[in-house]
């Protein structure tokens, strides 16, 4: 029987952890491995995932992780966490202030068994504040390359919630970026460009909560495109010796050429902390 690790990052979200873990934890499908990773949340988070554990979980405490960082690193370095603990064949990411569908695993392992596939990446419900929501979907990509490539254009949805991974392509060699700004993006080429087959299950088996309807500010905007900046910045240093046999030998230009305009744009301090790059 295929094992899965489901990992939640969790900071800050004790409004919406009992929902989440709740979903996660009543999962149909029978070999799950959950893993809750505690990025000191300085809310009451953790005590509430804990009492709900307690209190209608208590069967599963044996399959139950959770794993309290020393210091606050940020959702990337948090998921990093989850995956070196995980033990199942497939993962599952969750984030914290989002639930799943109660079959959702086992649509995805029914998918897998069916097609073989190292991605099953699948649609999602967008859940708004006012209470509305809508689907979110994907094309079908032949290829994992045809993804990723379409993913660095924008014309992909490169959320690794949204992806149903194998485990073996988290490789100690992948790179874990320092900001949660385009994480996604980041993790998402690499594991692509490592897998040999990925399939599409067209099915909305994840809400994503977006409860911020109001415009991003420009100060917000200009420090959210500072992260992802560095972020792909790290990325290409991460691999700058090995390029054209490295996971991103086919975006590197690409994510390079983002990166310094970008610099011009928003942040024009990453030309004297990255001089080797400008």
């Amino acid at each position: 029987m295929m094992t899965v690790s489901i990992i939640v990052p969790i900071y800050k979200v004790e409004k919406y952890i009992e929902q989440c873990a709740r979903s996660v934890l009543s999962q149909t499908w029978p070999s799950i491995q959950f893993i809750f990773v505690d990025d000191c949340s300085p809310d009451r988070s953790i005590e509430l995932l804990e009492t709900l554990i307690d209190k209608e979980f208590a069967n599963l405490k044996e399959r139950i992780t959770i794993i309290r960082k020393p210091v606050n690193q940020g959702l990337p370095q948090a998921r990093k966490t989850g995956v070196e603990a995980a033990k199942g064949d497939f993962i599952l990411h969750v984030d914290s202030d989002d639930w799943i569908e109660p079959n959702a695993v086992d649509k995805l392992v029914g998918k897998e068994e069916e097609t073989g596939a190292d991605v099953v990446y699948f649609f999602a419900w967008k859940e708004f504040g006012d209470g509305s929501s809508r689907v979110i979907t994907d094309k079908e990509f032949a290829t994992p390359q045809a993804f990723a490539d379409a993913v660095l254009v924008h014309d992909a949805h490169p959320s690794v919630v949204l992806k149903f991974w194998r485990r073996s392509l988290f490789s100690p060699e992948i790179f874990f970026p320092r900001f949660g700004q385009a994480e996604d993006m980041v993790q998402s080429l690499q594991l692509l460009d490592r897998a040999s087959k990925v399939v599409r299950l067209p099915e909305p088996l994840y809400h994503y909560r977006r409860t911020d309807s109001e415009a991003m500010s420009r100060g917000k905007r200009s420090k959210r495109k500072a992260q992802q900046l560095r972020n792909y910045l790290d990325l290409y240093l991460f691999y700058k010796n090995s390029l054209e046999t490295s996971p991103i030998r086919r975006s590197y230009r690409k994510i390079l050429r983002k990166a310094k305009w970008w610099s011009l744009l928003y942040d024009r301090s990453a030309r004297k902390e990255y001089p080797e790059l400008f």
